[in-house]
């Protein structure tokens, strides 16, 4: 039992777990708990944490060795970081910034980065990105199919884009 940021309510982070994935494989590790669920229901997930009074800390979006698009929800559960990992089926997961407002700004970042869809979500303007810029600016493979550095892509986009004036 650990307690949450919130009101000193003690919580059982392996309940919390097996609530959410009932049977679920994850790890208590140096650094928090972590589970890999490719399919996991983010929605619900959003849904009992809110419920549980758990605090969103941030996302983070990683390209996976297959070309997929990891998205790890990081949550505050008092002692305890809670990392939940899933999959971008095909470059889109549903949103949860309706019932958590603080991953508005960080799905919005992944968006950019990463050209993702957020389903769901009225819709995504820019965050790091200019309206007119396509999203994907972290995209890992070249047109024929060649790791990039996203830096260097994107210094280059965007200086093809303004005529080579950055």
């Amino acid at each position: 039992m650990v307690r949450t940021a919130l009101k000193g309510k003690t919580m059982d982070v392996d309940a919390l777990l097996k609530e959410l994935n009932p049977g679920g494989a994850y790890e208590l590790r140096r650094d928090g708990y972590w589970a890999v669920w490719p399919d996991l229901d983010v929605r619900a997930m959003a849904e009992l944490m809110r419920a549980r009074e758990v605090r969103l800390s941030t996302m983070t979006g990683t390209p996976g060795a297959d070309g997929s698009l990891r998205v790890i929800y990081h949550w505050d559960v008092g002692a305890h970081l809670l990392n939940l990992e899933t999959t971008a089926i095909e470059g889109r997961l549903p949103t949860i910034s309706d019932i958590l407002p603080a991953a508005d700004w960080i799905e919005r970042e992944i968006r950019d980065y990463y050209a993702t869809e957020f389903v769901g979500r009225e819709t995504t303007e820019p965050l790091m990105l200019r309206e007119t810029d396509a999203p994907g600016l972290f995209s890992r493979t070249s047109d024929v199919g060649h790791q990039t550095d996203p830096a260097v892509t994107a210094r280059t986009t965007i200086a093809a884009k303004d005529g080579g004036s950055r």
